[in-house]
Order: structure tokens, then C-alpha cells, then sequence
């Protein structure tokens, strides 16, 4: 078993050295591509810690007899609540008012309350659904945008699904949960951004693809959104990115699923994957079977 210590970065080189004589892989945003893929000649399964798998090659994985597998839904609870702990620094201003304090500072900080505002959710899948719950529970009005509207879930989470511009200009609140996809890829740019309502905050907890970031610096430039908070990034870790130089930017480095909770059932679910194709069984949870 080849363990690497978590936060040291793996550079290209030294995972396909690692992952050479390996039979099974469990992985996190590292690009698993047709070179990776050549690169470990034995390998059987691999398992993604979490949901989205737009980093895999899938089909190349398919053609060597790669069972690629993934954890639906193990750490959507994670997500949702730093979606909601994020909501609720952008509104109250909790970073700037930490950064007035460790500056001398003590004035008060105004802020908004979060109860009445419309909460907009892009993407209904388990994070979605989990956030829309919880922001209902806090007396926020949800809206969703979604390929797939579901009846049954306007009526149990009690949301509205409505078109990507009309949520854009309704929304207090604008919260991204995305795949990867080409459909996704720079779906808000600057069209969108110029449907927001002005004083609008975003959020990105999906990937970092999904939003045009120059777009967006001139959006939160140019007053016509009041902040961003972003779990993803288009380049991670960031270089030279204009948007972590704004004050009104809260960044977290792609933590969203990183709770003591998640990560053990996780865990758990991957070991599951990798035991069961190794085993000549189906794994709980194939992808591309």
C-alpha cells in the first residue's frame, strides 16, 4: 500500500511512479488522463474521494478494463454547511470585520440578515438538496436552476425551479453546485453576471470551470455584485489571481467535503469500491461499468 501524507503536493512524475504497480487507486482532483492511465499497468479500480469524476478519463479507463468508481452523496452534508458558514460571512462582512480588529480597528461592521432573502441554487443534486434545506429551515425563499426540474422536490423542500436568467435576477444569493461538464464550462460569464441583481453575492462550491473568472473580478469590480465566496477555482492552487486581491473575496482552498465526518464515511465507501472489484464483484458504486 502506497500512502501520501495529506497537504504535501504530488507532482505528475511521482504519482505515476507510485501508482506503477498498484492494482487499485483511490484519488482526489489529481487529472487521471490516457498518460496516467498507461502508466499503471495493473491497475483495475479506481475510486474518486467524493462525487465528481470530470478529472477521470473514463472511457480510456474503460477500454483498459479500468472499473472507475466514485461516493455519491458522502460529503454532502460537508458541503452544504460550508455553503452556509460562507453565506453567512459574506452577509455579515465576518473577514473584513476580523481584519479591522487585527488592523486597530473597532467599529461596528454592518451587515444583512439572512432570513427573507432568496437563496439561488444551480444544481439539485444531494449538496443542493441538503443546502435548500437547511436555508428553508433559516426562512430564506430557495430557487433552483436545474437540466431536470422535479416536482416532487419543489413540493418536499418547498423551492420554485425557475430559468437560469430569472434566478440570476431574483436571486440575494447565488450558489453554485456543478459538475465539470462541457455543458457547465463557463456557464456564468459576462452575460449572466450583468442579469445579477446589483448587490447580489455568488458562491461556487461546484468547479472552479463553471465561472468565468475575469467576468466575475469585473462583476465584483464594478459594484455589480457585492462579494463572492469560492471553494473552486479554475487554477488550483491559484497563481497570480486577481480575485484573492479583492476584500470582498473570501477563498477557501477546495475544502468543502474536508469534515472529520465526511472524510471517514468516505473513506469507508471507497475501500468498499476497491475491495468489491478486486474481489470479482460490483462495486457499490461504479461509474463507468
Amino acid at each position: 500500500m502506497e500512502l501520501w501524507p495529506q497537504g504535501q503536493p504530488l507532482e505528475r512524475a511521482k504519482t505515476k511512479e507510485l501508482i506503477a504497480d498498484c492494482d487499485g487507486l483511490v484519488t482526489g482532483v489529481t487529472p487521471v488522463d490516457r498518460d496516467m492511465l498507461m502508466a499503471a499497468a495493473k491497475l483495475k479500480v479506481i475510486t474518486m474521494h467524493g462525487t465528481g469524476t470530470d478529472h477521470i478519463d473514463l472511457g480510456f479507463a474503460k477500454e483498459r478494463g479500468v472499473v472507475v468508481c466514485n461516493v455519491p452523496g458522502g460529503n454532502q452534508r460537508a458541503v452544504a454547511e460550508l455553503a452556509l458558514g460562507l453565506i453567512f460571512s459574506l452577509a455579515r462582512s465576518i473577514p473584513q470585520a476580523r481584519q479591522q480588529v487585527l488592523d486597530g480597528g473597532w467599529s461596528p461592521v454592518i451587515g444583512r440578515e439572512v432570513s427573507g432573502r432568496t437563496l439561488g441554487i444551480l444544481g439539485l443534486g444531494k449538496i443542493g438538496q441538503e443546502l435548500a434545506r437547511m436555508a428553508r429551515a433559516l426562512g430564506m425563499e430557495v430557487v433552483v436552476h436545474t437540466r431536470t426540474p422535479r416536482p416532487e422536490l419543489a413540493t418536499e423542500l418547498g423551492l420554485t425551479f425557475l430559468p437560469l436568467n430569472e434566478l440570476l435576477s431574483k436571486a440575494d444569493f447565488i450558489s453554485l453546485h456543478l459538475p465539470s461538464t462541457p455543458q457547465t464550462q463557463g456557464l456564468i460569464g459576462q452575460q449572466e453576471l450583468a442579469l445579477v441583481k446589483p448587490g447580489a453575492f455568488l458562491l461556487n462550491l461546484g468547479r472552479g470551470g463553471v465561472v468565468d473568472e475575469a467576468a466575475l473580478y469585473l462583476a465584483l469590480t464594478q459594484g455589480r455584485l457585492a462579494g463572492a465566496a469560492l471553494d473552486v477555482l479554475e487554477q488550483e492552487p491559484p497563481q497570480d489571481n486577481p480575485l484573492l486581491e479583492l476584500p470582498q473575496v473570501i477563498v477557501v482552498p477546495h475544502i468543502g467535503g474536508y469534515t472529520v465526518e465526511s472524510l471517514s464515511l468516505v473513506g469507508w465507501t471507497c475501500a468498499r469500491n476497491i475491495a468489491a472489484v478486486l474481489k470479482g464483484e460490483q462495486p457499490p458504486h461504479p461509474v463507468n461499468l
